[in-house]
């Protein structure tokens, strides 16, 4: 059974195999370079979240990371930049949503007006992933990625 929890400082060996683990691909998607793991200081800063400005979670399969979530707030700016990535055997099969909700009412818990990211262009699935969850796609000034948003604040009806 798939489960969602933070992710903490006791994840480090966990999410270190979670990024291995990711195809070639998917791992360009998810960090925009190649690399095949995360350097100490990259893997210290992903898996030591305050869960406060910096929230991650993880998908868990029992003990392995299947998937990650996470945002990090954009200053005072009431913004977020958020990213998910999902094992690629885990792909389509509701993780990403999973997160990206996690994801959503967290940061709406915690007072935030808008969660957006960076997709390279490749990227289709993703895209096609946050396109369906209500996100606004614009251009970028690297034109190797798109800006994609998502307002957090419910409309207001009378």
């Amino acid at each position: 059974m798939i489960s969602l929890r933070p992710i903490c400082a006791g994840d480090e060996a966990a999410f270190q195999q979670f990024v291995r683990g990711l195809s070639l691909e998917s791992r360009l998607h998810r960090f925009l370079q190649p690399l095949r793991e995360l350097a100490p200081g990259q893997l210290a800063a992903l898996t030591q979240p305050d869960q406060s400005r910096h929230v991650a979670m993880a998908a868990v399969d029992g003990d392995a990371i299947i998937g990650e979530g996470r945002y990090v707030a954009l200053g005072d700016s009431g913004r977020a930049e958020f990213a998910i990535a999902v094992t690629d055997e885990w792909q389509r099969n509701g993780i990403g949503a999973r997160l990206l909700g996690a994801l959503m009412a967290a940061a709406r818990q915690a007072g935030l007006a808008a969660l957006e990211g960076e997709v390279l262009r490749t990227n289709t699935a993703m895209l096609k992933f946050v396109g369906r969850a209500g996100f606004r796609m614009k251009a970028c000034e690297d034109a190797r990625l798109t800006v994609v948003e998502r307002n957090l604040v419910a409309a207001q009806t009378g």
